[in-house]
Formats: C-alpha cells, structure tokens, sequence
C-alpha cells in the first residue's frame, strides 16, 4: 500500500466524475489500496470544500469520504504537524506538504502541482493524478 496525501481538488474532481484519474484516486483510497495521509487541517478544508452547495455534491457520498478519513484505523494515517513550513506558492497548500512531512507520504497528489515545490521535494513525489497511477502501477484494475 502507498501512503499519499490527497489534495481537496483531487477529492473534488474525483466526486464530481465516476471516469478519469481523480475518480480512480478516490477509489483506490476507499478501497484500502492508497493509505492517505490526513492531518486536522486537511481534513477541515476537505470538509470545507466539499459541503459547498454549488458543488452538489451528493451528501451520501461526501460523508462517506469524511467518515473513511476521520475514522481511527490502518486505513488512514492521521497526523498533526507543528511545523507549517512555508514552501508552496499559495501558503493554503502549506497544510498538505506539512501533513506528507510528518506522515513520511511517498506521494503528494494534486492537481496543481505548480502550487507546490519541485518534485521530488523531501523524497516526497508531488505529482497529478494520471502520473500517480502510472508510476504507482495501480492504474490498471487492482
């Protein structure tokens, strides 16, 4: 299993369409095979995100993704970094580099990878969601 933290635009691309790279993200993770990195912070604003009405995201599915993250388990790794290092264009985005830091993340995936700093970062790999499934392996059917 990889452990990778998920931005909130990959959730959000990936619930919004059943097809395409975030969609299989968001699979992979509900079904065990992605471990993803979450911290307080991160989760906030997934939450945040995802509950805007001009979403319309379903609500069945929003509290599914929020119940799998905040639920204490192997599937999940919680974490809650002290340091918020200032590394990313946007100083949002300094939450979920701090979160792949502290919870020793293979991958950062994201589909702003500009926002970010140069891949690899910190042994971090920070890349989309089609070059996460084509250098995991897992972009065929696991």
């Amino acid at each position: 299993m990889i452990r990778a933290v998920v931005d909130t635009n990959v959730w959000v691309a990936g619930l919004l369409s059943t097809t395409g790279p975030p969609a299989r993200i968001v699979d992979l993770v509900l079904r065990g095979l992605i471990i993803p990195v979450v911290s307080p912070a991160t989760l906030d604003e997934l939450e945040h995100v995802l509950r805007r009405p001009e979403l319309a995201l379903s609500v069945r599915d929003v509290m599914a993704v929020l119940t799998y993250l905040r639920l204490p388990g192997t599937h999940v790794a919680h974490v809650d970094p002290e340091d918020l290092e200032r590394v990313c264009v946007d100083p949002d985005d300094d939450i979920f580099t701090a979160a792949a830091v502290e919870g020793e993340a293979a991958y950062l995936i994201t589909g702003n990878t500009r926002h970010f700093p140069q891949s690899p970062w910190r042994g971090i790999q920070i890349v989309d969601p089609a070059t996460f499934l084509q250098r995991s392996g897992l972009s065929a059917d696991a």
